[in-house]
């Protein structure tokens, strides 16, 4: 599985830097760019489509006001107030990126009531760093924007990360990781 890691994580204390190899205990975050109720009731999946970026189905096994959580075929969750229509047990799919959980999750979220258990051991197989080129922008209160370049994202491996260093300090990490055994 790949998932997503951006340098802010780390330097804000919440992960030490990661390195290939090695096993790590995290939940995981989903962003959705394009997801909608399903009609069908498919078993969950994650289709990898680009870095972080999965074409998914899944199910919601948990909505609250302030927060929802999928499962995948991992359980993944999103720190905000999920659309209207997710219901328990609604099927969705669609395109999501999958990250680390950033801090919401093992600071507070996991001790809400009814919050299912969503710590998973990763083994790092490989770890990439995003190396697609950075452009700069105006937006409409003439302030400068730095964002990727619209091109299909590259990488190269590095065998560990290095928050600090890594891209002027705004590294943005694929790890590979395995899941390991669960119970």
């Amino acid at each position: 599985m790949n998932v997503g890691l951006s340098a802010w994580i780390i330097q804000d204390g919440n992960y030490g830097d990661f390195e290939s190899g090695r096993i790590y205990r995290f939940a995981l975050e989903f962003y959705p760019e394009d997801l909608s109720p399903s009609v069908a009731t498919p078993t969950p999946c994650l289709r990898s489509a680009a870095g972080a970026h999965y074409d998914a189905v899944g199910a919601i096994i948990r909505a609250t006001d302030s927060n929802w959580v999928i499962d995948f075929g991992v359980p993944t969750f999103q720190n905000s107030r999920p659309p209207k229509w997710a219901k328990q047990g609604l099927s969705v799919q669609g395109r999501i990126y999958i990250g680390i959980d950033p801090f919401f999750y093992f600071e507070g979220l996991k001790d809400k009531p009814g919050m299912p258990d969503l710590f998973r051991e990763w083994r790092v197989r490989r770890i990439l760093l995003e190396t697609t080129p950075w452009t700069t922008s105006i937006d409409t209160h003439g302030r400068s924007i730095i964002s990727r370049a619209p091109v299909a994202p590259t990488f190269k491996e590095v065998s560990k990360t290095d928050a600090w260093h890594d891209d002027k300090g705004n590294g943005h990490y694929i790890l590979e990781c395995d899941l390991q055994e669960v119970g």
